[in-house]
C-alpha cells in the first residue's frame, strides 16, 4: 500500500492522466504539470518514475512508455488503480471474509468495517456478488443480532481507548453488582460474545457474558492494563469459555470408540489433543485441560462412544451424572 497519503494522490493523478481518452499518451511532463497543478507544489521526474515503479508493484498497473506516440500509456485499456482489479484467488479471499464479517453484520463495527473496504476497493462488491446471495455460496453460524449484544461496540472502543467502564453485572442467581472494569479482550464462543477484564471488585482479570451485563457506564477510575496479558495463554488449558483463576489444567484421558474415532481425530476437541494409541476398536487421545463443565458436556453428548479413563475424579462425576440422568426415567 502506499506509504503516505500523498502518494496516494499522484497514483491517482497519474491513473487519471494514463485513463484520459481526450489526452491519450501523456508525456512525462504533462504528467508532471498535472500533478503540479493539483496538488499546488512541485515534483521531479524522478519522483513520477518512481511512482511508476510503486503503481506498478502494488496495482499491478500495465504502465509502457509508447515510442511512436512519445507518452505513457497502460497496455490494458481497461486498467485503473480506481478498480483497484483483483486475481481471481483474491477474490476468493474477499468473498470468504466478507462472509465471515457477517457475524457482526447490523451492528456500527460491521458498516465500518465495509465503507472501509469499499473506500480502498472501489467498485467492487463487498455485502455480496452481483445477482448471487452470500448465502448461496457460504454459510456461517447465524450471526449475533445487535440487540441481542448492545454493548459490544461501546467495549470494543473501551479496549482501543483504554477507557474504564463502570459495568453492573449480574451472574446467574446472583445479585448485581458494580465493576470499575477495564476491558482487555472480547470473545465469541458459540454464538455468544463476552468481555474479559481487570475489575477493582475482583482485583482480578473477570469474564462477563455480554448478556448478563445490565449496564454500562464511562468512568473515572483509571484505566488498568495488566502487563502480560495474553489471550492465547489466558485460554490456553480452557475448555470452551471457562477460565479458572489459580487452578492447575489435568491429564484427561478419553477413550473413543472406531466409530467415533475419524471424526475427534479429524477435527481435535482441543489443541493440546495428543493421540497415544490406536487399534482397530478404539483410540485413546489425551488432552491437557480444565476440568470444566462445558468439558464435562461434550463428553456426556458422545454418549456410549467415549469413555474416561483418567482422572479418577472425572470418571467419578460423568458416573455419577449418567445415574441421575437415568434415574429420571425409571
Amino acid at each position: 500500500m502506499p506509504k503516505n497519503k500523498s502518494a496516494l494522490l499522484r497514483y491517482r493523478i497519474i491513473d487519471g492522466c494514463l485513463t484520459n481518452s481526450m489526452h491519450p499518451y501523456p508525456s512525462l511532463e504533462a504528467i508532471q504539470k498535472k500533478i503540479e497543478q493539483q496538488l499546488d507544489k512541485s515534483i521531479s521526474s524522478s519522483m513520477i518514475n518512481k511512482d511508476f515503479a510503486a503503481m506498478k508493484d502494488i496495482y499491478g498497473a500495465p504502465i509502457a512508455y509508447h515510442k511512436t506516440k512519445a507518452g505513457y500509456y497502460y497496455t490494458d485499456p481497461n486498467f485503473s488503480i480506481q478498480e483497484f482489479p483483483l486475481t481471481e484467488a483474491e477474490r476468493e479471499a474477499l468473498d470468504f471474509s466478507t462472509a465471515l464479517l457477517q457475524q457482526i453484520r447490523g451492528t456500527k463495527i460491521f458498516q465500518q468495517f465495509e465503507n472501509a473496504i469499499n473506500k480502498v476497493i472501489e467498485g467492487y462488491r463487498i455485502s455480496k456478488i452481483i445477482g448471487v446471495s452470500q448465502r448461496q455460496f457460504l454459510q456461517v453460524e447465524e450471526p449475533v443480532r445487535p440487540q441481542d449484544s448492545p454493548y459490544l461496540e461501546q467495549l470494543l472502543q473501551s479496549i482501543i481507548h483504554q477507557q474504564p467502564l463502570a459495568i453492573t453485572y449480574q451472574g446467574y442467581g446472583r445479585e448485581p453488582k458494580l465493576h470499575q472494569f477495564s476491558a482487555h479482550l472480547l470473545k465469541e464462543y458459540r454464538n455468544c460474545w463476552y468481555v474479559v477484564g481487570y475489575s477493582d471488585r475482583g482485583k482480578n482479570l473477570l469474564m462477563f457474558a455480554l448478556d448478563r451485563i445490565k449496564d454500562i457506564a464511562n468512568s473515572d477510575s483509571e484505566y488498568i492494563k495488566v502487563d502480560g496479558f495474553d489471550p492465547d495463554e489466558f485460554f490456553k488449558y480452557s475448555f470452551g469459555i471457562t477460565q479458572i483463576h489459580e487452578a492447575k489444567p489435568e491429564k484427561v484421558v478419553l477413550q473413543f470408540t472406531a466409530f467415533q474415532a475419524p471424526f475427534v481425530l479429524n477435527q481435535p476437541l482441543h489443541h493440546s489433543q495428543k493421540l497415544l494409541k490406536q487399534n482397530a476398536d478404539f483410540v485413546e487421545i489425551e488432552y491437557h485441560v480444565y476440568i470444566t463443565t462445558e468439558l464435562i458436556m461434550t463428553i456426556l453428548s458422545y454418549g456410549k462412544e467415549v469413555k474416561v479413563i483418567q482422572p479418577q475424579t472425572l470418571k467419578d462425576r460423568i458416573k455419577a451424572t449418567v445415574q441421575e440422568m437415568a434415574a429420571q426415567y425409571k
